[in-house]
């Protein structure tokens, strides 16, 4: 019974929440605000080395930044520099852990799958 209370209160959360969540997802989802975030991974970088690094015009950099930034994913540490935010880093990482996850269920499901197919094949040859 605890569980179906904990699923209630989970779903509930997440439902409040949903507007939140989807803005940051939305901010997360372009690929060159993904690829900032894993850069900063590493630790904090300069504007000049983030220019370097992704290939963006000073410009395009610069709206990104400030949008990592209006969301609270990445910080401005000192003039020049910036790095991820523990808000942003626990964003990645459940990315990475839940993309991970699902990767390694969709190998075994295709592993599971050749292996019917070859059991059906060499079964289809003794008829």
């Amino acid at each position: 019974m605890e569980k179906k209370g904990n699923l209630n209160s989970s779903k509930e959360f997440l439902l409040n929440s949903a507007p939140e969540i989807i803005s940051i997802l939305k901010t997360i989802a372009h690929q060159k605000r993904f690829e900032i975030l894993i850069l900063l991974l590493e630790g904090p970088l300069t504007f000049q080395k983030l220019l370097e690094k992704t290939t963006l015009k000073k410009s395009a950099l610069s709206n990104h930044l400030n949008d990592l930034k209006d969301k609270h994913l990445v910080d401005k540490v000192q003039h020049g520099t910036y790095k991820i935010t523990d808000y942003g880093k626990n964003y990645v990482k459940s990315i990475e852990n839940a993309y991970r996850e699902n990767y390694n269920i969709k190998k075994k499901i295709k592993e599971k799958n050749q292996m019917l197919k070859l059991t059906k094949s060499f079964l289809e040859r003794d008829r």
